[in-house]
């Protein structure tokens, strides 16, 4: 895959759910404009991604026990109530930090980019994930095994399960 542009190394990826286009957004980068990328991800794109992340978790993070265990003990997002904010007890963690949409929003240069395909690859404790859209790779993230499963455990929580067909079980 030949490139003509800048490659944006991942420092960080926020995630979040648009009711009106009925997707997921990464957001990747939101404090730095000039490397900020917002992936719209369809149901679709979604689903092909959960069936390789199961994968992983199964062949390569102890069958996902960190992954269970983060994802079994966080609070479920509120998606349709304004300013609903419960504040965090002690299970706050520095890898996963709540970010209001007008942040986010404040950040945004750029609409978001339909996200085609995620190219994994796993080598020793490490996986490297590439974003590609339009056959261009636009992102990539290194983040060792446990970071992974912090990170997905934390995309999990923004997927409309029931109204998508999907099952929330899909990974237990």
């Amino acid at each position: 895959m030949q490139t003509n542009h800048k490659i944006i190394n991942i420092t960080n990826i926020t995630f979040s759910y648009n009711q009106r286009e009925d997707r997921l957004i990464f957001t990747i980068n939101h404090t730095n404009i000039d490397q900020r990328i917002d992936f719209f991800v369809t149901r679709r794109m979604l689903i092909q991604l959960l069936d390789a992340f199961d994968n992983i978790l199964i062949n390569y993070c102890n069958n996902g026990e960190l992954f269970k265990k983060l994802y079994n003990n966080q609070e479920e997002l509120k998606t349709n109530k304004r300013n609903d904010k419960k504040v965090k007890d002690e299970k706050e963690s520095t890898w996963e930090k709540s970010i209001p949409t007008n942040t986010l929003n404040f950040t945004k240069i750029k609409d978001p980019i339909l996200l085609d395909s995620v190219s994994l690859n796993i080598n020793n404790d490490e996986i490297s994930l590439k974003f590609i859209s339009n056959n261009k790779l636009l992102a990539i993230s290194k983040m060792n095994l446990e970071m992974f499963q912090k990170t997905l455990s934390s995309m999990m929580r923004v997927i409309p399960f029931i109204s998508w067909g999907i099952s929330k079980n899909i990974l237990d």
